[in-house]
């Protein structure tokens, strides 16, 4: 196998260090070093999760008030989200309305039913559950 061929199966370095550190039959400092290295990915790995929970949240912040435009004006009459969109007086995509309505949809706030649309046949619309 040349330098620039993949491994099928390639060793982590976690799975490197591990096997260095489990040895019995090897220096200590090898030992300590692969062990270092360990506690080296695990606070890598901590302070990964970290940042993606705190851009996690800050996402979610900033589809607060859009869901809350959404809902405000969803009533008992099927709306698309075209619909919803100009209601509400938002910019963004009807592409995007599903993904803002779904926990909605799941805890049955709101219903998606179909509409019929002149010209265009049936499309998705929700109303208030």
């Amino acid at each position: 196998m040349t330098y620039h061929e993949k491994e099928v199966n390639p060793m982590t370095n976690r799975e490197f260090y591990s096997k260095i550190a489990s040895m019995t039959n090897i220096d200590a400092e090898l030992v300590e070093f692969a062990s270092d290295a360990i506690a080296k990915l695990d606070a890598t790995n901590e302070k990964r999760k970290a940042a993606s929970a705190v851009k996690a949240a800050e996402k979610q912040a900033e589809k607060a008030p859009i869901r809350e435009a959404l809902i405000a004006v969803l009533n008992d009459e099927p709306a698309t989200a075209t619909e919803l969109i100009a209601a509400a007086g938002l910019d963004i995509k009807p592409a995007s309305v599903p993904s803002l309505l779904r926990p909605f949809v799941e805890s049955g706030y709101v219903v998606k039913v179909e509409k019929k649309i002149e010209g265009k046949g049936k499309q998705r619309a929700y109303v208030r559950g």
